[in-house]
């Protein structure tokens, strides 16, 4: 199915319609710099003038009732121009899925042009998360300070092993209370050679003997690490401090603080997981911009249509 608006001058100008199987790899180009579920459905909006090019996409997948949704644009295009094309056709595909909301799966900041858009069109933010920023350098100093200071204070059964050789499920109940990122995501990320997905070696389960009671999970993105999932379920506060200390010092073993890595990001609920923001700012970060998850509800009107 093909959506099509007129130009000014009356000649079909837009049109948005699912990829041809020769035109996957050109779609997915656009896509390159979100991440993406394996099973994804693809849409590409094309300009017809002065030859036929791809300048917008979204990609969507269900997850549960919810239809979680993807979008890019081909840089200079205003998305403003290609947003509506888009998002109805989300809203289209994901009521004809059953699907009772659908979501951006990436975080938004205030200032990002898609979170205004999705306003705009009816979206709001179900969920919001606080991110700090931490020069590594600053971190890994830290980290082996305090690991040498409190090294005795480790209990003997601690270890940590990396996620390579684990199931996500290991984590998943440990994760799940804390609200930090969808099952379904986890999973996807978990898996050999996902695109952004955890480092396999410097993500790690914490365990007591063969109790796992701590999950780190960690993605690079260019210079900086990124620490999706820090979580400790210990109710000893003093263990708990060092469990935190413990996951880190996991990485700090495996990066040197004159390597690729400069920056370290961390990220907690706006209200939820209190327990990174105060690691981050205890390793000396600052907070950045809040970002915000954009959903919205499909409707259900009195004949069982959704809208």
């Amino acid at each position: 199915m093909t959506t099509s608006l007129i130009n000014k001058a009356g000649i079909p100008d837009l049109a948005i319609r699912e990829p041809a199987p020769a035109e996957v790899e050109r779609v997915l180009y656009l896509l390159r710099e979100v991440p993406l579920n394996p099973q994804a459905r693809l849409m590409a909006v094309a300009r017809s003038h002065p030859i036929e090019r791809f300048i917008a996409a979204a990609a969507w997948w269900p997850e549960g009732t919810i239809g979680r949704f993807q979008l890019a644009c081909q840089p200079g295009v205003a998305r403003a121009t290609v947003a509506g094309l888009l998002i109805e056709r989300l809203e289209e595909s994901a009521r004809q899925a059953g699907m009772k909301s659908i979501g951006c799966v990436t975080l938004l900041t205030e200032d990002n042009d898609w979170f205004e858009i999705l306003r705009s069109h009816g979206f709001e933010h179900l969920h919001s998360e606080r991110s700090f920023e931490v020069s590594y350098r600053v971190a890994w100093t830290r980290v082996m300070q305090l690991q040498q200071k409190h090294r005795s204070q480790f209990p003997a059964g601690w270890r940590t092993e990396s996620i390579r050789n684990h199931p996500p499920e290991i984590a998943l109940d440990l994760i799940a209370s804390h609200r930090l990122m969808p099952s379904d995501e986890i999973r996807s990320y978990w898996q050999s050679g996902s695109a952004f997905g955890f480092e396999p070696d410097l993500s790690c389960i914490l365990f007591d003997g063969q109790r796992p009671f701590g999950v780190f999970l960690t993605r690079r993105i260019g210079e900086r690490l990124y620490i999706d999932v820090q979580v400790v379920e210990e109710s000893n506060p003093l263990l708990r401090s060092l469990a935190s200390l413990f996951l880190l010092y996991h990485d700090a073993q495996r990066i040197a603080p004159d390597g690729p890595i400069r920056w370290i990001w961390f990220r907690s609920g706006q209200t939820e997981h209190r327990q990174t923001a105060n690691l981050a700012l205890r390793m000396g970060g600052r907070e950045v911009a809040r970002s915000h998850l954009m959903t919205k509800t499909l409707t259900t009107t009195q004949n069982g249509a959704i809208t």
